[in-house]
């Protein structure tokens, strides 16, 4: 009934809106311009008690998102923030009674303002993270989802399965159909974080972690051509726009050539391979 009421006023506004302008020599009615913006703040009353009544009116909405190569830290309306990583979107939708956000892609890590009357949720697909006063990494890697919590703890829903509680200093990844947990040391958790300095750290990753590592902020891709090349281990810790220097590495300390292309991406060939082309 109460939407029904917001939409009769808003089409109340929307036909004063169509209504022809007062020319010069006419003359307004005492009254008509405070009964017209009346009418108007009317509607918007109407439709505030409507959302209200049904739980879906929204205090603020706001979409996030950043560029290839770009790491951003936005501060929201309660005092949460949330810093976005490369070619990253989150969508904010706050009401009274609950604190919504939906990562859409890419990865985010956010420091949530404790309010245990107003939840603080992070959609991803079909999982739901929820989190009171706590900060937490999250990664959609479009199969899984990645969870990493800093500080607090983080309760894990996947679809309609039973809430999984993950504690600081601990890491999860959430598949469809079921929530692995496991404990870091804080190395371990640093490096997982360590894109918020702008730095990737590698520590006895694969070639091929590495590459998609820094294929994130790179708009021209690295590519291996050689599964001999994908299976050797790197360390080393580099800013997120020195994949040249990680390149040059390689090629000086392991069995690795560069072929550049023209539009600027890079094939890894083992080097035997190389040398005989």
């Amino acid at each position: 009934m109460a939407f029904a009421r917001a939409r009769q006023a808003w089409r109340a506004a929307a036909a004063l809106d169509g209504e022809p302008e007062v020319g010069s020599a006419d003359v307004a009615a005492p009254g008509a311009r405070s009964s017209r913006r009346g009418v108007l703040l009317g509607a918007v009353g109407a439709l505030a008690l409507a959302g209200a009544a049904g739980g879906w009116f929204f205090l603020h909405r706001q979409l996030l998102s950043t560029r290839v190569g770009e790491i951003r830290e936005v501060a929201l309306p309660d005092g949460s923030h949330v810093v976005l990583n490369s070619d990253t979107v989150v969508e904010v939708a706050y009401t009274q009674q609950r604190r919504r956000l939906r990562l859409k892609r890419g990865e985010a890590f956010f420091e949530v303002a404790h309010n245990p009357a107003r939840p603080f949720d992070v959609e991803v697909g079909e999982t739901m993270l929820r989190a009171l006063g706590t900060a937490f990494n999250v990664r959609d890697r479009g199969a899984v989802v990645e969870l990493t919590v800093s500080h607090g703890v983080v309760g894990v829903r996947e679809g309609q399965s039973a809430l999984h509680k993950v504690p600081a200093g601990n890491f999860a990844i959430i598949h469809p159909d079921a929530v692995a947990v496991a404990s870091y040391d804080a190395a371990g958790l640093s490096q997982k974080i360590a894109w918020r300095e702008h730095v990737i750290e590698l520590n006895g990753h694969s070639l091929a972690q590495a590459v998609e590592e820094f294929n994130r902020y790179r708009k021209r891709p690295i590519v291996i051509g050689d599964q001999r090349v994908a299976a050797l281990r790197v360390g080393g810790r580099f800013q997120i726009d020195e994949s040249a220097q990680f390149i040059e590495g390689l090629e000086q300390s392991m069995p690795v050539r560069a072929v550049k292309d023209a539009d600027g991406g890079i094939l890894l060939l083992y080097a035997d391979e190389v040398s005989q082309s």
